[in-house]
């Protein structure tokens, strides 16, 4: 069986001012990413007059779901398509609410231990052949399925749930999502004293919600390009904005992060390629290691960046994250990594960085959680390019690909450690949307 993530959920903690990988990854047998069979993403969403999304219709609804998807199919690089899947809508569910969900979405209730299915059963679900997309009007199902007043708190959680095994390939055959409509639910110029706007975000905003839970049901996993970013944007500078990805584990700009960015094109087109993908872009392959020179290193987010934009154009992998046998404590012997995508004749930097302390549990990024640790952040001397489409660079540039990180040192060399990062305030479990 594959690694398996729980589905990943947004919280709002409205107290506060607050490279995707795959999520699945068959460690047992292949070490690859796991996407939809075929390359074919099939979804059932709730229909019916009663099947509304706050304040929007059930028909509403529908159209801002499959624009979303439809965008998601559409991402290009330099105005070149990359990806290649296809999106099919299925029978719809008809009404669901708490009293017949149970029909629908499988889940555990946090009072109860329940235990687990043999695989190729994600979720404990009993194999339906359909992939539901609940639109929770009210918050009750929210509720019914995170506990009692989550509906406050979680916007929406989204994951694939089911998978088999094809010629040996496992692959994703359902997936399920329940999008929280008590947040856009205020009536066109309600007040701002009226009970419906705790909680309220702008529609504008639950778009990024609903475009960051696509991307789980399509299998991405979060991302950390441009932490500083974010920080910069949470204590009220929106200069960098651009370069947040909506794969980012807290919704910081939901309208900015409605729209994919470098890193979440490069990262989706890496579980599903076009054939333009290395044909008309470059790949960088290097190996991370500890100080030893010896010894891989998993878990560290190595980012390429753009040396003329590299806010908005930068993405990353992290080491180790296809791997295969069981590992624990982020230990095991890989730090390989493979960014694909790059523009040839364009300069970029190299550089390793931490996973953030604070994203863990279901705002955690693969393959470790909690995160790597004990290694001095850097930016590789140097930068590095590709001549020409198609080529794999590994070897021979000015900034090489192999990487030693300094762990047990200090910037300056000396002997110490520096296990130091910025890491968000507040809560550091669940994937957060924090206003």
């Amino acid at each position: 069986m594959g690694r398996i993530k729980k589905l990943f959920f947004f919280f709002l903690l409205a107290s506060l001012l607050n490279g995707a990988g795959p999520i699945l990854v068959d460690t047992e047998k292949t070490g690859r990413a796991i996407v939809w069979k075929d390359q074919m993403v099939r979804y059932n969403p709730e229909t019916g007059d009663e099947g509304g999304l706050g304040r929007l219709s059930n028909e509403e609804a529908l159209d801002l779901l499959r624009g979303l998807f439809s965008d998601w199919q559409e991402v290009t690089i330099d105005g070149i398509s990359v990806a290649n899947f296809s999106v099919v809508e299925g029978e719809g569910l008809g009404s669901v609410s708490a009293s017949n969900v149970d029909d629908h979405f499988t889940y555990c209730p946090p009072s109860e231990s329940c235990s687990g299915e043999d695989p190729p059963f994600v979720l404990g679900s009993a194999k339906s052949g359909a992939s539901p997309v609940i639109f929770d009007t009210d918050g009750s199902i929210t509720d019914l399925i995170q506990g009692q007043g989550a509906k406050k708190s979680v916007l929406g959680f989204a994951g694939p749930r089911v998978l088999d095994e094809v010629d040996g390939i496992q692959v994703i055959v359902e997936g399920q999502a329940v999008l929280n409509g008590i947040f856009i639910d205020c009536p066109e110029g309600a007040s701002a004293t009226d009970d419906c706007q705790s909680p309220e975000v702008s529609l504008n905003s639950y778009k990024g919600v609903i475009f960051h839970e696509i991307g789980h049901f399509l299998g991405l996993d979060h991302s950390q390009v441009n932490l500083s970013s974010a920080l910069k944007a949470l204590s009220g500078d929106g200069s960098e904005l651009d370069g947040i990805p909506t794969m980012f584990p807290i919704l910081i700009d939901g309208e900015a992060q409605s729209t994919p960015h470098y890193d979440d094109i490069v990262s989706l087109a890496s579980l599903y390629p076009s054939s333009n993908l290395d044909r008309s872009f470059c790949t960088l392959e290097g190996t991370v290691y500890k100080a030893d020179q010896t010894t891989e290193l998993q878990g560290v987010n190595v980012v390429a960046r753009r040396v003329d934009n590299p806010f908005a154009e930068s993405t990353s992998f992290v080491s180790g994250q296809l791997y295969t046998g069981d590992h624990s404590n982020c230990n095991a012997p890989e730090g390989g990594f493979s960014i694909h995508g790059l523009i040839p004749g364009v300069d970029y930097t190299l550089s390793v960085e931490k996973i953030s302390r604070a994203f863990t549990g279901g705002s955690s990024i693969e393959p470790c959680d909690p995160p790597q640790s004990g290694f001095q952040e850097k930016t590789v001397l140097g930068t590095f390019s590709c001549s020409s489409a198609g080529q794999t660079i590994s070897a021979g540039t000015d900034a090489t690909t192999t990487i030693v990180t300094t762990k047990g040192a200090t910037t300056s060399g000396t002997d110490g450690t520096d296990d130091s990062t910025e890491d968000f305030a507040g809560e550091g479990s669940g994937c957060s949307l924090i206003r």
